[in-house]
């Protein structure tokens, strides 16, 4: 059942990139238009997911914000664990912080993601050939293929039309065009490069004029946080040229979408950590300790005369 319902995401993206591949066909080269599709494709499922992104963002806002609750939740009622996990989940949805929040977009992109390296990787179901245990360019009869032979983005692919996007084949991996000689595997790497930089960059903008929070295990998670894109991007070595431009693109658009949503909401400041720029809040009572107090010289007089 999963693998039908599989199979039948793969169809959905493979027809959506086949009519961006008509709708630039042309006047732009196949290559090109292809590439172009995935990024329109990239942008397209951004978009629809987006309602998901503003909610994962706020959730995990708003889970950031109330660990100084929970903390005195979890040391109030330390001896009574069902107490505290009551109230633990009351404060959680008080503050709009549910699990679900944080994890539902990405349940939702995960099989999008993974549904586009399968349509990449194998668009098209061959006969095997028994013999030689490889297929053959026979196409299985009433398969479920992830793009429709019959479209003009299938019969360029079927035809092996030249599908090269800023000097790569996007149904080729880094580590296919490094057989090729490092010169061939230039624009594969610069493509790696690049998705891994703007991961960078949209981590550094979602911290960016914060101080580091001082709780405990804050430091793992940068850690952890620093070594992600690097081990995302070591896996991508082995990944379609096209599945690493569809992340790049990704990276890029969250990062605008984050941007906007920091301009709805403001930034975040972290438990424990403000803002650089944020200037102390006055006085309750109006009195800055800089400045000379009212009455500060007539008390000076009266030590005089004693």
């Amino acid at each position: 059942m999963f693998g039908d319902l599989f199979a039948r995401l793969e169809q959905v993206l493979g027809a959506v990139l086949a009519w961006f591949f008509d709708l630039l066909t042309p006047p732009l080269s196949h290559g090109v238009a292809l590439g172009v599709g995935i990024i329109m494709l990239t942008i397209t499922i951004n978009l629809v997911v987006f309602p998901l992104t503003l909610k994962q963002t706020r959730a995990t806002r708003a889970f950031t914000a109330i660990q100084p609750k929970i903390k005195k939740i979890q040391a109030e009622y330390k001896d009574d664990p069902q107490e505290m996990q009551k109230r633990l989940m009351a404060a959680q949805k008080e503050a709009g912080a549910t699990p679900g929040g944080c994890l539902l977009p990405l349940l939702v992109q995960m099989p999008i993601w993974f549904a586009l390296f399968r349509m990449l990787r194998t668009p098209f179901k061959f006969v095997i050939d028994q013999a030689t245990k490889l297929p053959t360019a026979e196409l299985v009869p009433g398969a479920l293929h992830s793009i429709n032979p019959d479209s003009a983005l299938g019969r360029s692919l079927l035809t092996g039309e030249p599908n090269t996007f800023l000097g790569m084949a996007l149904d080729t991996s880094p580590a296919q065009a490094l057989q090729q000689g490092l010169k061939a595997a230039i624009p594969y790497l610069l493509m790696m490069a690049l998705m891994v930089a703007t991961q960078y960059v949209q981590q550094w903008h979602s911290t960016y004029g914060q101080e580091r929070p001082d709780q405990k295990g804050a430091g793992a998670q940068q850690a952890v946080t620093r070594i992600m894109p690097l081990f995302i991007g070591f896996i991508s070595y082995n990944f379609p040229a096209g599945l690493v431009l569809y992340w790049s693109t990704s990276n890029l658009f969250r990062f605008g979408q984050q941007a906007l949503i920091f301009k709805i909401d403001g930034r975040p400041t972290l438990p424990g950590g403000s803002p650089k720029d944020s200037k102390p809040d006055p006085d309750p009572k109006g009195i800055d300790p800089k400045k000379p107090q009212p009455g500060a010289s007539n008390k000076r007089r009266r030590r005089k005369r004693r």
